[in-house]
């Protein structure tokens, strides 16, 4: 057993280093320059009320200075002006299809959120958090693959 030890610290520290490669990759999420261009978001939080379960609510922000996604009933879409910890959200339009009463009520939800939002910052957990002037949060978002 004594011969097999270093085997086995070296077969743990290989696993550990593995590990811990595959956890760096979701521990800053953003890219380095701290843009949301051409990240995606799963919303987690509607004004500190969580969402629908299985809503798929999202949010994408394209390369080209737009915003799109799923209000968990209809997709929206438009434009949106980023800074370093600032945003400023455009009109959105969108699909117009009648959801269950929570999802449309959540999409209502949804819509006043994002029209309030004036700051983002990514949380050292990863989080998107979308503030208004008061620095409440409005939304909260995990990333997701890109759009």
């Amino acid at each position: 057993m004594l011969n097999k030890l270093p085997q086995i610290l070296l077969l743990f520290g290989l696993s550990v280093a593995g590990s811990s490669c595959v956890a760096d990759k979701y521990a800053n999420p953003i890219n380095e320059d701290q843009s949301l261009k051409g990240t995606s978001w799963s919303v987690e939080d509607i004004a500190g009320k969580g969402v629908v379960d299985m809503s798929h609510t999202t949010i994408e922000f394209t390369d080209d200075g737009r915003i799109a996604g799923d209000t968990g009933c209809n997709r929206y879409f438009g434009s949106v002006e980023l800074a370093e910890g600032t945003i400023k959200v455009g009109i959105l339009a969108g699909t117009r299809k009648a959801c269950i009463p929570a999802l449309m009520d959540q999409e209502r939800s949804f819509y006043q959120a994002i029209d309030e939002v004036t700051s983002w910052e990514i949380a050292d957990t990863g989080l998107l958090h979308l503030r208004n002037a008061d620095g409440m949060d409005q939304l909260r978002a995990s990333r997701t693959e890109d759009p």
